[in-house]
């Protein structure tokens, strides 16, 4: 996805103590028991897809068919923030 086609919007679905610790690009941030709410203040453009992280691949999922649901191309990342330093990668600092 990073490489062909429009780059992927990204939803960091961690706790606010995870996501201030660093997250993936410009992730935007809205735990997973928050999403209902957080979509409007997320912003998001339902033409890009949506890509969800939390730490291991688990709290995403349900925030991915959550938006899904409301009509989005949305993914979970596949195991997570841990795999994505363990293929090393770097976080950066929240928006």
């Amino acid at each position: 996805m990073l490489e062909d086609g429009p780059l992927p919007q990204m939803v960091d679905a961690r706790t606010g103590v995870e996501y201030q610790q660093g997250t993936i690009g410009k992730a935007r941030h809205a735990a997973v028991t928050e999403m209902p709410v957080s979509i409007e203040r997320l912003n998001l453009d339902p033409i890009r897809p949506v890509v969800v992280l939390c730490l291991t691949g688990h709290r995403s999922l349900p925030g991915t068919r959550w938006l899904r649901k409301r009509g989005f191309e949305a993914y979970s990342l596949h195991g997570g923030v841990l795999a994505w330093r363990h293929a090393g990668f770097e976080l950066e600092g929240p928006n």
